[in-house]
């Protein structure tokens, strides 16, 4: 049993904000303490959005903990200069690690540099035993600017998660990397139960009348590509219906997206929204929630949406949503990225009420496999056989 183990898991991530990937890591700290184990969510900066469980490490310095991270060479806060600040972060976990122990490692961040991840590897995580979480297909996003060397890199003392099938499956062999698990992402209890909570607060405040679709996430055009998504909304017959586009998130290109809205004349039928770290109440509400990505890893966007009783329209790209959509039984998966064959799936689950209500019926049961209960069992698993390799 785990509480007789008595396993420390130490999460590290960027953030607790902005992103699906950070939520992800908010609901895993709260699965293993409800494992019963010690849990540390080491994180590298602000912002702090989502709600976790565990002890915080801010490695950035607004850290609750002040035992022995924060014990560092005062001459290096003397020098406020990125570089310095990236390398005070390096340190900290590095104290903190060589001082507390944990027994295993659960990293989520976007590993961009092999050089950097040489650094992680060798001398911050030194022998503890360490499991990458690869949240993108997209390799240079996880896997660093050299995946090979990455792999070799990360040989020993390693694990790796792919959050989909075809991360794990396709990508990760591709780039020889080993001891490979495919753990998908999860709906967590709290998601659920604040639900009703979120979908009463919303009807009670939300100046929408209009029949509305959904795009939340964070607004960055060289990963979400928005644009085509308020081109299909632009050609739909569902605009010229009175159905609304609701954009809820923030991030760098929201001018420009807001300024193509008003390019497309449009722009009085889509409504921006900045970022809500629980949109349950507005998923709930919404007709469907609409993801045009150039990539992804597992969208949670997808996952929190049928979760929720609310169908899904989807570009069919790497990597997830055809792990998550069945075309035409709970959402629509469409083939080819073409903002008119987009706008068109708009119209077919906008318009055709009774085609709407059969997609409808079978969104929560489609996604069941993806419980709190059901995946914590297989990081459980993975947790303790690497626990019990010392």
């Amino acid at each position: 049993m785990s509480e007789v183990k008595n396993i420390h898991v130490c999460l590290v991530a960027i953030s607790l904000g902005t992103g699906g990937a950070q939520r992800v890591v908010a609901a895993h700290s709260q699965m293993f303490t409800a494992l019963g184990y010690r849990v540390t969510v080491a994180i590298l900066r602000d912002p702090i959005d989502y709600v976790y469980s565990g002890e915080l490490l801010h490695l950035g310095g607004r850290n609750p903990v002040q035992n022995v991270q924060n014990k560092v060479d005062s001459k290096l806060n003397n020098v406020p200069t990125r570089a310095t600040q990236s390398w005070q972060r390096l340190w900290r976990l590095y104290r903190y690690i060589k001082v507390n122990r944990p027994d295993v490692v659960v990293d989520h961040r976007s590993r961009t540099s092999v050089f950097k991840e040489w650094v992680y590897r060798k001398l911050i995580y030194g022998t503890t035993h360490v499991i990458y979480v690869c949240h993108s297909a997209h390799a240079p996003i996880y896997l660093t600017d050299n995946p090979h060397r990455f792999g070799i890199i990360t040989a020993k003392y390693s694990q790796h998660v792919g959050v989909s099938r075809y991360i794990t499956q396709d990508l990760m062999p591709k780039y020889g990397l080993k001891h490979r698990n495919y753990i998908p992402n999860f709906i967590s209890a709290q998601w659920l139960a604040q639900a009703d909570q979120s979908h009463a607060q919303t009807k009670t405040e939300s100046q929408i009348t209009a029949p509305y679709l959904l795009w939340f996430g964070r607004l960055d055009e060289s990963v979400k590509d928005v644009r085509l998504l308020l081109e299909a909304f632009a050609h739909s017959a569902a605009k010229k219906q009175g159905y609304k586009l609701i954009i809820l998130g923030s991030g760098p290109d929201a001018l420009a997206l807001q300024n193509r809205a008003k390019d497309l004349r449009v722009e009085s039928s889509v409504e921006f929204l900045s970022f809500d770290p629980n949109p349950q109440g507005l998923i709930q509400g919404a007709r469907c929630v609409c993801l045009t990505s150039h990539y992804e890893g597992f969208p949670m966007a997808l996952l929190e949406a049928l979760s929720l009783g609310t169908p899904v329209i989807s570009l069919d790209i790497l990597s997830g949503p055809d792990e998550l959509i069945h075309d035409g039984v709970n959402g629509l998966l469409v083939r080819e990225r073409n903002s008119r064959i987009f706008g068109k799936a708009i119209d077919t689950l906008c318009l055709d009420e009774s085609f709407y209500i059969g997609i409808k019926s079978k969104t929560k049961s489609s996604v069941a496999g993806y419980s709190a209960d059901k995946v914590s069992q297989q990081w459980k698993e993975l947790i303790e056989q690497t626990y019990d390799h010392d």
